[in-house]
């Protein structure tokens, strides 16, 4: 069997996330599924490094699955693309080696959210980002970013539907930057990410930027592990996947 990793590039806004789910509910996956078997003629099933809920998008997400097939690249990814509905698009192909796994091979993910800091919200990006009108302190949320990196048990900060059996993550980067025309960028880089884990902690943040919340705050959430301690989730739609590494 010949193994292929590809880049995905989606919109999720109108998905119940990437993995597929019982009930037939519509997913990245089961389209990236659908499309790729029709097109090979064989069953095909795909790993993926993150596994993104409903109405969060990728500009990079991993995916590797096997075929007996030996493709012809260009004509696969021609063929693959006209059939995706138009929020997908696979940006490339290429052949790894056999023991390859998108999930378990990946050793950083890095996620993006956007927030629009003015008192109006951009016609072009209020599909991808949420507004807050308030002034938020950018040098304050930065100091509150570096409170969250390292080894550390972020039970406080996920979603217990989905608790896994260690809430124990890395978080290897974590920044805030400003652009001149108010747009607020927070990126998230770590081994791995629980649920809702990312959009939990940048709701904190924001609430310790708009004067809501101490700093303090993020140390004792921490300690105590109860997600009353964290701040409000924010929305899904200015979450992307922007980066996934490997170890080669």
């Amino acid at each position: 069997m010949n193994n292929y990793m590809a880049v995905v590039e989606y919109d999720g806004t109108n998905y119940s996330g990437f993995q597929i789910q019982p009930g037939g509910t519509n997913t990245i996956q089961g389209k990236l599924i659908a499309v790729l078997s029709k097109v090979l003629n064989e069953k095909i099933d795909l790993k993926y490094a993150g596994r993104t809920d409903a109405g969060v998008h990728a500009r990079y997400q991993v995916i590797s699955f096997k075929t007996g097939k030996d493709l012809d690249i260009y004509r696969i990814l021609w063929s693959v693309n006209s059939l995706l509905p138009d929020d997908i698009v696979i940006k490339e192909i290429r052949k790894v080696s056999p023991s390859f796994d998108a999930r378990k091979d990946a050793t950083l993910r890095e996620y993006s959210y956007f927030v629009v800091n003015k008192k109006y919200h951009s016609v072009f990006l209020k599909k991808y980002s949420i507004l807050i009108t308030r002034k938020l302190n950018v040098r304050l949320m930065r100091k509150a970013a570096r409170m969250f990196l390292g080894v550390k048990d972020f039970a406080s900060f996920c979603n217990s539907e989905r608790l896994s059996d260690s809430t124990v993550r890395e978080i290897f980067r974590f920044t805030v930057e400003k652009t001149k025309d108010d747009l607020i960028i927070f990126k998230v880089a770590a081994n791995s990410f629980l649920y809702n884990m990312v959009r939990i902690i940048v709701g904190t943040v924001l609430e310790i930027g708009s004067g809501q919340r101490e700093l303090s705050s993020i140390r004792e959430a921490l300690i105590k592990r109860d997600r009353k301690m964290a701040g409000e989730i924010v929305l899904a739609k200015g979450l992307f996947l922007t980066r996934v590494e490997y170890f080669s």
